[in-house]
């Protein structure tokens, strides 16, 4: 009997504790988050919890919250393996019944990880994007002190610009060999691009921004039209919570005239944080009638209403003109020709970031208001380039009343984030966009035409063990000219080994689609009439890519193979040659391939290296043009160099900052479009470098010289790049950082 009673009671006992203990395992729970060490969320990046009893993975949410239920109570060590991003420390807690919490801070590497929006339209860590993304941030953009973005440009792999001139004049920047309508440009989330992709980088100078992301690789499955070769997002700046209000005032002059003068203030205050400029510049641009003058204001405006959820209200306006004489290294300037601009872009947001939803409301608009000027007569004259004498004369065509070019956009759109599960972080969204214009000789009768798009698009960021992240998304586009269509993209990245040596492999594939522009679907001129059955521009893009970090991430060295078909593309022809009366059809069909490299290199004494080579492989595969040999099929792109590269270094001690930046452009293929027989644009190199001295607690001294070796080369044939230019000022900060 007293073996029994043991029996019974034993068997009382197990009934009682082991559910009891299955209950502790079913009810304990882990959540946390990550974050860097300056406060950045980190979604969807992978978590191991790993313990004595067991093993778990979870990816993080949109808020960079992660969560694991049904843990066993017991001691748990967590492990985030970003490259670029060091744990401060051991993160370990101990998991007993009910919910523990450990969260978890990461702090930069020596270069360190960018967290990038564009790529997938939520924050993201670049290392675990299959997508080809570089980052331009404040630091650099400061350091840099370009006179306009485009040198900053120039610095991207696989990104090619040219200009017709000094700072201020037409401008274009080719992603990948696309045309320079095939980047899809935002400014704070906002298409600005002219209806039909086309978008003048002319006017863009590097003013209070806060970064700037381009993307490599169709990006339509996102943003729909415009974005066949890839995206270039222009971010404001904004005060950063927590930092004390700050003013600057910058006073700089110089060369061909130069005069800039800034003001401006960041900081925050409770939910509030801000920052605003106001900008002034001038300069001669060496040429005759190349003068540039701009003001330009920038405002950007957050608000915390609680802990999730945070309002943005962003508004840029410029104010711009400038003498355009023409090709003038062919002879006579045009000195009455001008080129006014006025541009306005204003976006609100809305954001609420949850555990496991978010929720974003936006509304954007971007106008601009282009008039071409040409008063005066200058008369005709015959093109010459050295012992080259064209074969007809050139004839000034007198406008006195401008040509007209006014477009706008307004969209809004709402999109969400979903965590699924512990592995899936699903993004989906719709966007309605309205389109108007007035274009045409404000002496006569005006085009004003308008389209209206619709677009709804999915993307799931899906994580595969711990080291592999895979994006999968598509868009439908329902666009006013062409119809419907829809666009798929996919992206892996893989990283073969972890550590502050970490290895990863990428790849992606997309396409993109391109609506016609006003003129191209709707214009009424005899000679070029507007075809409202064209079909849109498409683009079928594949890369495949290795970034290496080495020496503890002091050094990250990329490598991509890229190649990007650009079909339908849509090209202007003449339909009858006795009457001349011309048309645009979907005829045209280029190829675009290469290689990009890129090194970021940190190693120590405040030095820090950025490097780029491209080549390019471009090449016509199908022409309607009968005019022009460079148009004809079997040639190379036009301005497209084979071979680009730069270096940079920015050294950094106490009181004392320098810089420099070598480019080298290739030869390209180019026309004078005069008739003067030339189809190739020699090659050329830059020398730009820059000095900062600290002088005082609240001023700094600088001085800024580009093309030190003062070489002759046009960027556009016909249009001399300016020499020489030295520039020297001071900026004043006071208040709290800068």
């Amino acid at each position: 009997m007293r073996i029994v009673s043991v029996v019974l009671n034993a068997t009382v006992l197990f009934c009682l504790v082991v559910p009891a203990r299955a209950r502790a395992e079913a009810t304990a729970s882990l959540v946390g988050s990550v974050r860097t060490s300056d406060g950045a969320a980190l979604p969807h990046v992978a978590v191991v919890i790993t313990g004595a009893p067991e093993t778990r993975r979870v990816a993080t949410g949109p808020d960079g919250s992660f969560r694991v239920e049904a843990l066993a109570p017991g001691r748990y060590e967590a492990r985030v393996d970003v490259p670029g991003l060091e744990a401060t420390g051991v993160a370990e807690t101990v998991v007993a019944d009910g919910e523990s919490r450990l969260d978890i801070v990461l702090a930069p590497a020596p270069v360190r990880e960018r967290i990038v929006v564009t790529a997938t339209r939520g924050e993201a860590a670049l290392s675990t994007l299959g997508i080809a993304t570089d980052v331009l941030d404040r630091e650099r953009i400061e350091t840099r002190a370009a006179s306009s973005l485009l040198p900053l440009l120039q610095e991207v792999p696989g990104v090619a610009t040219a200009r017709v001139g000094g700072v201020g004049t037409q401008a274009s920047a080719f992603v990948r060999g696309g045309e320079s309508r095939f980047a899809c440009v935002l400014i704070d989330g906002v298409p600005v691009n002219q209806p039909g992709g086309a978008y003048d980088f002319g006017t863009a100078l590097p003013f209070e921004l806060e970064r700037v992301e381009v993307v490599r690789g169709a990006a339509s499955a996102l943003y729909g039209t415009d974005a066949l070769a890839g995206v270039v997002h222009i971010m404001s700046r904004r005060g950063r919570p927590g930092a004390a209000a700050s003013l600057r005032g910058e006073v700089e002059g110089g060369s061909f005239d130069w005069q800039r003068y800034l003001a401006a203030t960041t900081g925050a205050t409770g939910r509030l944080d801000w920052n605003a400029g106001a900008r002034r510049l001038t300069t001669d641009n060496e040429e005759p009638n190349s003068a540039f003058a701009q003001t330009a204001g920038a405002l950007s405006l957050g608000l915390r209403l609680d802990a999730r959820t945070e309002a943005r209200a962003v508004a840029r306006f410029e104010s711009s003109e400038v003498g355009t004489p023409g090709p003038t290294a062919y002879g006579r300037p045009d000195l009455d020709a001008s080129f006014e601009r006025d541009d306005l872009t204003v976006s609100a947001v809305v954001r609420r970031s949850d555990p496991r939803l978010a929720h974003a409301l936006r509304f954007g608009y971007a106008r601009t208001d282009q008039l071409s000027l040409n008063p005066l007569d200058s008369g005709p004259f015959v093109p010459t380039w050295g012992d080259r004498v064209a074969a007809f004369p050139i004839f000034d065509f007198p406008d006195p009343e401008g040509f007209q070019n006014r477009t706008a956009r307004l969209d809004g759109g709402y999109q969400g984030e979903l965590a699924l599960g512990t592995r899936h972080l699903l993004t989906a969204g719709a966007e309605l966009e309205h389109e108007t214009g007035e274009l045409g000789n404000r002496a006569g009768e005006q085009l004003h035409p308008e389209r209206t798009n619709v677009g709804v698009y999915v993307q799931d960021r899906l994580l595969l063990g711990r080291r592999a992240y895979l994006v999968l998304g598509a868009r439908v586009e329902r666009n006013g000219s062409f119809g419907t269509t829809a666009v798929p993209r996919a992206a892996l990245a893989v990283r073969l080994r972890d550590g502050a040596d970490a290895t990863t492999l990428r790849g992606s594939a997309g396409m993109g689609i391109k609506e016609p522009s006003f003129l191209e679907s709707y214009g009424e001129s005899f000679f070029a009439k507007g075809n409202p059955d064209l079909e849109p521009e498409r683009s079928t893009t594949f890369d495949l890519g290795v970034e290496q970090r080495l020496f503890g991430s002091r050094l990250r060295a990329s490598a991509t193979l890229f190649h990007h078909d650009y079909e339908d593309e849509i090209a202007y022809t003449v339909v009858d040659f006795d009457t001349f009366e011309g048309t645009y059809v979907n005829l045209a069909h280029t190829r675009a391939r290469g290689i990009e490299l890129g090194l970021e290199a940190r190693p120590g004494a405040g030095l820090a290296l950025w490097g780029q080579y491209t080549w390019l492989d471009g090449e016509i595969l199908e022409s309607p043009s009968d005019f022009d040999p460079v148009y004809a099929v079997g040639e190379p792109l036009l301005r497209r160099p084979e071979h680009q590269a730069s270096l940079t270094a920015e050294w950094s001690r106490s009181r004392l900052a320098a810089g420099a930046t070598f480019v080298y452009v290739g030869r390209r293929a180019d026309s004078d479009f005069v008739r003067l027989g030339l189809s190739e644009n020699g090659a050329y190199a830059r020398l730009d470098a820059r000095l900062r001295v600290r002088v005082a607690r609240v001023a700094e001294a600088f001085l800024i010289g580009e093309n030190l070796l003062d070489r002759v080369y046009q960027e556009a044939l016909g249009y001399p790049a300016p020499g020489r230019s030295l520039r020297a000022g001071v900026r004043l900060t006071a208040g709290g950082g800068r």
